[in-house]
């Protein structure tokens, strides 16, 4: 018997915060680099997945592919990789997974023309937090904050979604 998968939806929450915090980091590169500039959500390092047994053929091989790590944006500038993630909500999370994406990057066959430029790691909040900020400069992290116009009624949305009231 085959095994079968349910999908399951999004909880709204989570999905009003990928979509935003992806809009965010558009209005931010755009700004920084330029309109469409950088390779977003580019998968890194060599396929890391395989199936035990099984001859992987190019089609196979690129169906395992789409489980590799991603970085939410690279870019290729005149003096370095900048290898960014963004969070609307400063998170400690985010030092973590531009550090691994960085690590992935040498490895990466259609990042291979870039390989003589630096690597830099670049976080970017919609919010500051200073201890987050902190933390991630002490890794060589470069730490940029946008908070995009609208991100009060982000701040707003999320509270109501989440049932929080500011009346006493």
């Amino acid at each position: 018997m085959a095994a079968t998968i349910t999908p399951q939806a999004i909880p709204k929450s989570s999905r009003l915060r990928v979509n935003n915090s992806t809009k965010m980091l558009q209005e931010w590169a755009d700004a920084r680099y330029g309109v469409g500039v950088g390779f977003y959500e580019l998968r890194l390092g060599p396929t890391s997945r395989a199936a035990p047994g099984i001859q992987l053929t190019p089609a196979l091989e690129a169906a395992l592919r789409v489980t590799n790590w991603y970085a939410d944006l690279i870019v290729p500038t005149a003096t370095t990789l900048d290898v960014i993630e963004a969070k609307l909500e400063p998170n400690p999370s985010a030092v973590g997974q531009v550090l691994w994406y960085s690590h992935l990057v040498p490895s990466t066959p259609d990042l291979a023309a870039y390989s003589r430029l630096p690597i830099r790691p670049i976080v970017v909040f919609g919010q500051a937090d200073a201890a987050v900020t902190a933390w991630a400069r002490s890794f060589g992290i470069l730490v940029e904050l946008y908070s995009p116009t609208w991100l009060v009624d982000y701040l707003v949305r999320r509270q109501v979604a989440h049932g929080r009231s500011n009346s006493a």
